[in-house]
């Protein structure tokens, strides 16, 4: 029964991470750069690639811009793969096996019209639970003995809960762990997530559950735990404006206070490294320009910021970025 949390290393097979608090894949934003970030701030226990369509990659329809560097990446690291067909996924698992990574993820739980319509993949295999079944144990012959996980939301409605079945047939089927968003495909960011239904997947597996959903600091975070059963939880959305928000909570599930926030100087200063890095790699006015979705992300608690964030966004060289930033947030004297 879920009850008070503590600090427990989490076993995903083979795999064994120091704190259960792990970061998930975004699109667009968990490039190398903000991995690198995040394991400068500390207290993840693992972080993820943003999501590779495998048959896209496979059949040479994309390039797979968001594995470079991979190789030589800090691990642990992780890689989520989307598609609906075995094959393609086996193959994508066995090349990402190759990359020498940590762990690979099948994403069941992305409710992106584009994915679900177009490509009936993501969360339409929620409806599914046997192709999930055959997608993982496709994974799980690609990826030898590199670990393979699952990620999906609840089920396609909540009049159609299927999570508990479609993590019993990840299970089945070789997946080491699933990680279960709390809300249902056709639910979006603004309602809550259904700590009881997420709690049912718990029960209903032997493998562990990571949570997802509604985690924004370690209070929400030891409360979705103690709610759930859940032996980790992922974080989402809140890393991009507190990436710290890592280490607040594996220091709360050791039972230490939780460190204090980086000063609006020390955020300003990860912010003009992360500026200088992007141009670095991506050249300039390329590196600017992508830097801008995560630059208005940044001081999200400092006055001034609303502006800020509305220059930044127009912002068109490095030195017109550095300019708004010194302009807004000059050194102390």
């Amino acid at each position: 029964m879920p009850g008070a949390v503590t600090l427990q290393p989490l076993r995903l097979g083979p795999l064994s991470l120091d704190t259960p608090v792990l970061s998930a894949p975004i699109a667009g934003f968990t490039d190398r750069l903000f991995r690198r970030s995040l394991r400068e701030l500390g207290g993840c226990g693992l972080i993820f690639t943003e999501m590779v369509w495998a048959g896209g990659w496979v059949e040479g329809k994309i390039d797979p811009t968001r594995l470079r560097g991979v190789e030589d990446e800090a691990r642990p690291l992780g890689v989520q793969l989307w598609d609906r067909e075995p094959a393609l996924i086996e193959e994508a698992a066995r090349r990402v096996a190759d990359l020498g990574v940590s762990l690979v993820d099948l994403n069941f739980g992305c409710p992106k019209r584009r994915i679900m319509g177009r490509h009936g993949a993501g969360a339409t295999l929620l409806r599914d639970p046997t192709t999930v079944g055959r997608m993982v144990a496709a994974a799980v012959r690609g990826a030898g003995a590199v670990p393979v996980t699952a990620k999906m939301r609840l089920g396609p409605s909540l009049a159609q809960t299927t999570a508990p079945l479609v993590a019993r047939a990840a299970q089945d089927n070789g997946a080491v762990a699933v990680t279960v968003h709390g809300r249902t495909a056709d639910q979006n960011y603004g309602e809550p997530c259904h700590l009881d239904r997420l709690a049912e997947v718990v029960d209903a597996v032997s493998i562990p559950v990571i949570a997802n959903g509604d985690i924004h600091d370690a209070e929400s975070a030891l409360h979705t735990l103690a709610r759930t059963g859940a032996a980790g939880v992922m974080v989402a959305r809140a890393a991009l404006t507190r990436p710290w928000i890592f280490r607040e909570i594996s220091a709360a599930l050791r039972g230490e206070p939780i460190p204090a926030a980086p000063t609006a100087e020390e955020q300003r200063d990860m912010l003009l490294r992360h500026h200088a890095a992007m141009t670095d790699l991506e050249g300039d006015p390329r590196g600017t320009i992508l830097m801008r979705k995560f630059a208005v992300r940044y001081l999200p608690a400092v006055p001034g910021v609303a502006a800020f964030r509305n220059a930044i966004n127009r912002a068109a060289d490095a030195a017109e970025f550095r300019r708004v930033v010194a302009e807004t947030f000059p050194l102390s004297q």
